[in-house]
């Protein structure tokens, strides 16, 4: 009987897990991997409470429960042994990370779906955290997560907590947006809007633009086109749009937007106004249009938005459009290609695409 395995199995109180749930996941682990194959015996329970740390009769539980769900049968003089199952065994195990305020994304579900989709299809097990702003929740979570040693963590926007949690588990980790990571925590899948940019200044030229005012809402990292416009000679503002508390972070942000701009003196209008949030310019484009103002006619507008899903309005935007199933192509690809521990390819960068539309026209 074949116990080297049991060398592996590490347990970390934290809450999440008990000591014997830990034990029964790491079996089913080394079964789906095939470790241990079907008609195999397991390791007796007095080799299980041994290195588990748990008493026999815990240990036993653990085996029964086993049994209770298909994964192994006793058998007189041979032991306990592994059923077939008839499934195909898991390559490996990828875990993606996300903050909770995010867990409504479209953009963010297109990733998740592209990255489940592609690297189930490759054999490897995919499992989601949604880690709380409540830091203690989501380390206890996350931890949960780490006791079956996934191969690679996927992460949206990772908190330093975050990373010193995967850098701590000796996780290979790739963050994807938010600050880079220092050299030893991992890869960074970055957001690049700089050409983008670059044809929006154009734009901005040809159609004569003096001043262009950008806008996010409070806390949001965003790309800044002051530098590229300053250097054609156009004038650049921001504006902060406050969070506001008591609704939930989507409906919050474009009711903030809505009061902003409600109130907003119409002698501050520049040219154009360029939001780097979809739910800030919808709140902003249903004060527009509560106050009676045209676009393109009294101010001109350009946003961010997800392809196929983007702020609602009367006119084809003009927008810095983001494919978000093109985005999670990108990002499974690259986990795949750090999967197969081959060369690595530099990580990919996820652009939005600068698109005229109606709101400022060619």
């Amino acid at each position: 009987m074949n116990t080297d395995f049991l060398k592996n199995f590490r347990y970390t109180a934290n809450g999440a897990m008990t000591r014997a749930d830990a034990l029964c996941a790491f079996i089913k682990d080394e079964i789906a991997y095939g470790r241990i194959r079907a008609g195999e015996p397991i390791p007796t329970i007095k080799d299980l409470a041994k290195v588990s740390g748990l008493t026999f009769r815990v240990a036993r539980g653990v085996v029964e429960q086993l049994a209770r769900e298909g994964f192994v049968r006793s058998r007189p003089r041979v032991g306990t042994v592994v059923l077939p199952r008839g499934v195909n065994v898991i390559r490996g195990r990828v875990l993606f990370v996300l903050p909770d305020v995010d867990a409504c994304s479209y953009h963010v579900t297109m990733i998740a779906d592209a990255l489940r989709r592609r690297l189930g299809a490759a054999g490897y097990a995919f499992s989601t955290v949604v880690f709380s702003h409540d830091e203690r929740i989501g380390l206890s979570f996350l931890k949960h997560e780490l006791v079956r040693t996934p191969d690679v963590a996927i992460v949206i926007y990772g908190t330093s907590t975050i990373r010193k949690c995967l850098r701590d588990a000796g996780v290979k980790s790739v963050f994807i947006y938010g600050d880079p990571p220092k050299k030893d925590e991992g890869r960074w899948i970055r957001f690049s809007a700089e050409e983008a940019i670059a044809n929006f200044v154009r734009h901005c030229v040809r159609a004569g633009v003096k001043r262009v005012t950008q806008v996010r809402f409070e806390g949001n990292e965003t790309p800044d086109a002051n530098a590229a416009l300053e250097a054609k000679g156009i004038k650049c503002g921001w504006i902060m749009v406050p969070r506001m508390d008591g609704l939930g972070r989507y409906e919050g942000i474009e009711r903030s937007a809505y009061n902003a701009f409600m109130g907003l003196p119409r002698a501050s209008f520049p040219d154009v106004f360029l939001f780097w949030d979809d739910f800030v310019a919808q709140g902003a484009l249903t004060a527009f249009l509560g106050r009676g103002l045209r676009i393109p006619g009294d101010v001109k507008v350009v946003t961010l938005s997800n392809r196929g899903l983007g702020p609602v309005y009367s006119e084809a935007l003009t927008r810095f459009e983001c494919d978000a199933a093109e985005a999670g192509e990108k990002v499974a690809a690259f986990a795949l290609a750090l999967l197969a521990k081959g060369r690595l390819p530099p990580p990919p960068a996820i652009t939005p695409h600068y698109v005229f539309g109606r709101t400022f026209p060619y």
